[in-house]
């Protein structure tokens, strides 16, 4: 019969587990260096760096309380800088490093075949966007994409 929605949610938070643990561990060993780590890294070189904290917080996939720490780990290895933002003193902006933006350009090759390897292999062209179509309208609060 029909999987109950349950079974499905299960499904899916099972799926992204094991598909993240893989991902993280496979940074691990080839930098020693974490899913959270390049998440970090990923997304202050998606907005241009420098950016705020704060803003840095929201965007994470990781909880917000780990930003801090995070971010004061990728400062100690030299792979971000941090300083006060001129406007606003009491806000921090965060950059990358040229180390950082070396490494973070090197973790995204592995992590993007990664993810090739785990959905692109598995799902053909219109599966692929059929789940893209189903989790941005869940993204959405089920707000758009209604036919």
């Amino acid at each position: 019969g029909e999987p109950s929605i349950v079974d499905t949610w299960e499904r899916l938070v099972r799926f992204h587990r094991t598909a993240t643990d893989h991902m993280d561990a496979h940074l691990r060993e080839k930098f020693g260096r974490s899913l959270d780590d390049y998440d970090v890294l990923h997304q202050i070189h998606a907005n241009r760096d420098p950016i705020r904290m704060g803003d840095l917080a929201e965007r994470l996939l990781v909880a917000n309380s780990s930003c801090n720490r995070i971010v004061g780990r990728l400062d100690a290895a030299g792979l971000v800088s941090r300083s006060h933002d001129d406007r606003d003193r009491r806000a921090v902006l965060v950059a990358l490093t040229t180390e950082g933006r070396a490494l973070r350009r090197r973790m995204a090759t592995v992590h993007t075949r990664d993810i090739h390897r785990i959905l692109g292999s598995l799902l053909d062209r219109d599966d692929r966007a059929d789940l893209d179509r189903v989790l941005q309208r869940l993204l959405a609060g089920g707000e758009t994409d209604r036919q």
